[in-house]
């Protein structure tokens, strides 16, 4: 390969480098969820537009620190439930704005619910 061919290669891939992260809006967001009792199972759901019912994604047993990655292009609500056996479920949503301003006032989104028997 020439050097100029060789030139125009990488020019090629750092432009699509960029444009693909200029594109992808995801960010990484520090979540703590603990509940009482201990050992719920924690899960989360991103809304998006046109998207009416999303699945829950399994986080692990409480309690739980983790990174999880969102795409905020087009989100409209963050929500986090724990579930156990015996227990009603509970449930907190966030609108994206509020999830993303609690997140910039706290560095981290955190949770404690309550379980209550049923």
């Amino acid at each position: 390969m020439t050097m100029k061919k060789t030139i125009r290669l990488l020019l090629v891939l750092a432009v699509a480098s960029t444009v693909s992260a200029c594109g992808s809006s995801k960010k990484n967001f520090a979540m703590k969820v603990h509940s009482d009792p201990l050992g719920a199972y924690a899960l989360m759901q991103v809304k998006y537009k046109g998207d009416e019912n999303p699945e829950w994604i399994f986080l692990g047993p409480t309690p739980i620190v983790v990174d999880k990655s969102i795409k905020l292009s087009g989100a409209s609500s963050v929500s986090l439930k724990v579930i156990r056996p015996g227990f009603f479920e509970q449930v907190k949503s966030w609108s994206i704005k509020d999830f993303k301003k609690e997140y910039s006032r706290t560095k981290k989104i955190s949770w404690v619910p309550s379980l209550v028997e049923q």
